[in-house]
């Protein structure tokens, strides 16, 4: 069902991305690792757990996960590797944890393995096991997903001192859909699974107020079909709980990072600023100001252009409004 707010499973249910699983299938079947990058609420996710599940796949949430400890138990756990059989005590060092993360490969060298959220495992072990794994198992077919930071990006961009220089993977993005496309997706929902009238204005007032977020789209349909909320109450709903979501996420980026700088500039850019503005803002040098734009935007969550920088999805606008 389209409007179904756990991630799609099967090509059946996946809405206008057939284009871009071919892409990815053809990557994979060319003998290549490949990651699919994409804003929030774009579909990574689906596009993931479908390839994984269409392709005699492991699909593996690794949202949480900080810790190749925690990337062992997780693969550990969907691949059906018991951890009891290499005789670990669980509370044994990295480098130990990086052979038996190796040794979990090794189980699965002929599968199609998808890791999602993987931007919060910045461990440099798990990139020396990448590489290991690369040059032993050639029939191992690894996808990765997740915001475009952390390991992530390392994976994109690796340096000539990464183990992985060299073997960077292909990049798949997932854009938002067109407005076109956005229109045909909640027609086609409500068509399925609602029993309420929806007018064609509501339908073009949400495609306009949610920007082609399949995602928000999704909420959107959900509050109006399932739980039959009007339509001003729907997009209402849609912007309170897509915050929430958003708020969480954008909370765990700022961990570690100097907050009130990031919240600022957060707040300056969010309905457009150039990068004098921020500047001013912050009062800040400008090597400190290039580095907060700069994460942020590879973080997709800020946009920018010819040093013009705004935030494109509505919903993650409604939660710099609610941030603290």
């Amino acid at each position: 069902m389209l409007f179904d707010l756990r991630p799609k499973e099967s090509r059946r249910e996946l809405f206008d991305r057939e284009e871009e699983y071919q892409e990815l299938k053809r990557l994979v079947d060319s003998g290549l690792w490949v990651a699919v990058v994409g804003k929030r609420m774009t579909g990574k996710t689906s596009l993931l757990k479908t390839f994984a599940n269409e392709n005699r796949g492991i699909y593996v949430n690794l949202l949480g996960a900080r810790s190749i400890g925690d990337l062992v138990r997780k693969l550990a756990a969907e691949s059906g590797f018991k951890l009891d059989e290499v005789g670990l005590d669980l509370k044994f060092i990295q480098v130990k944890w990086s052979r038996v993360l190796e040794d979990i490969f090794s189980h699965v060298k002929d599968k199609v393995v998808a890791l999602d959220e993987v931007q919060e495992v910045s461990s440099y072990y798990f990139l020396k096991v990448l590489k290991s794994v690369w040059d032993k198992y050639r029939g191992i077919k690894i996808v990765f997903s997740g915001s475009y930071v952390g390991i992530l990006r390392r994976l994109l961009e690796p340096k000539p001192a990464s183990p992985l220089y060299g073997r960077k993977p292909a990049k798949l993005v997932l854009k938002p859909f067109s407005r076109e496309v956005s229109k045909k997706f909640l027609e086609s929902g409500f068509r399925e699974s609602c029993r309420v009238r929806v007018r064609n204005e509501e339908i073009e007032e949400a495609v306009e107020r949610l920007n082609g977020y399949v995602g928000w789209l999704t909420y959107y349909g959900n509050f109006r079909c399932i739980r039959r909320l009007s339509h001003d109450e729907a997009l209402k709903e849609t912007l309170s709980e897509g915050s929430k979501i958003i708020l969480e996420e954008l909370n765990n980026f700022l961990k570690g990072r100097r907050r009130e700088l990031y919240v600022k500039t957060l707040r300056t850019v969010s309905n457009g600023a150039r990068w004098s503005e921020v500047k001013k803002t912050l009062n800040a040098n400008s090597k400190v100001v290039k580095i907060v734009l700069e994460t942020l935007c590879s973080a997709m969550i800020v946009e920018e252009k010819e040093g013009y920088y705004w935030v494109e999805d509505p919903i993650i606008k409604e939660a710099i409004r609610r941030i603290k």
